[in-house]
């Protein structure tokens, strides 16, 4: 509580203003404290008070938020009463400043947890997006081999099918076939076929680009799609896959791995398990044909 001449100047004050003020000693009778009235502004107040003075009226001149300023800059809003008493007007903090500062810290403390919940529920939600992404790629992915599966090319074949058609461009698909791979797993067992799957799967992820699909099809076959390519290059890229992995030494094995292939690039007009049934009968002629070697389809 304090009582200010019509000047501003300071009256009387109880300790409960001297805080306000940004004062816990002294009381400094005497000196201008219209400043630390912010909102509203002291002259505001000392011409609501000038008004009902004009009008012969005593009484309250204001009713509500009072925000106060101490030496620091700093501010508090404190819901008060002015009202004129004589020449004077006289100050009154409805709420103890300690209880406020409280209430504000209380409030900073709970703002603080809130953004700490947040970031760490954004956190909680990367970590499980990411999660979900690297579940959804292991059930895409062909454990042994480390390139796509089946589902993933029976996904991905039909979205490559409708981009040519939407946009006029080219896809080739590529089916290659280990030669005699059984005879390699009754001769040699299945830790030695398992190396032979691993190397080839290696060897496709390195001859082929980022953007073509490569996928275990089934067994010891594997398919690649080509998208934006045509079937002079993808049937250049299938010798050059071929003669690598004839030339790729295996142990215990003492000669390299044959592979067939059969090339089709897809029609106008014509949906992926076409181009598949194309590509799988360029490969069965392959085989007829002696093995280790690519057929156009």
């Amino acid at each position: 509580m304090a009582t200010l001449d019509e000047d501003g100047v300071l009256v009387e004050a109880n300790a409960g203003f001297m805080r306000v003020i940004g004062h816990a000693g002294t009381t400094p009778l005497g000196f201008p404290a219209a400043r630390f009235f912010l909102q509203p502004p002291f002259s505001a107040l000392s011409a609501a008070s000038a008004g009902a003075a004009a009008v012969g009226s005593e009484g309250e001149v204001h009713r509500g938020l009072l925000t106060i300023g101490d030496y620091a800059g700093k501010t508090g809003t404190l819901r008060g009463r002015v009202w004129r008493v004589g020449r004077s007007l006289r100050v009154l903090a409805e709420l103890d400043i300690e209880e406020l500062e409280q209430i504000f810290d209380t409030m900073l403390g709970l703002n603080r947890d809130y953004a700490i919940a947040q970031a760490e529920l954004a956190l909680t939600n990367l970590k499980l997006q990411q999660s979900a992404a690297r579940v959804l790629a292991l059930s895409l992915t062909d454990a042994l081999t480390g390139v796509g599966n089946r589902r993933w090319l029976e996904e991905a074949l039909p979205l490559e099918v409708n981009r040519v058609e939407r946009n006029g461009t080219s896809l080739c698909a590529i089916m290659a076939d280990l030669d005699h791979f059984k005879r390699i797993n009754d001769s040699f067992g299945h830790e030695v076929g398992d190396k032979v799957l691993v190397a080839f799967g290696a060897l496709l992820r390195a001859q082929t680009r980022p953007t073509d699909i490569v996928a275990r099809y089934g067994g010891e076959e594997f398919v690649i799609l080509m998208p934006h390519t045509r079937l002079d290059h993808a049937l250049v890229v299938a010798e050059r896959i071929r003669a690598s992995m004839a030339a790729t030494p295996i142990e215990p094995l003492p000669d390299g791995v044959t592979t067939s292939f059969g090339v089709a690039e897809l029609g106008i007009g014509e949906k992926g398990d076409a181009l598949l049934r194309r590509v799988d009968a360029a490969l069965y002629r392959a085989k007829q044909s002696g093995r280790n070697c690519v057929v156009a389809g």
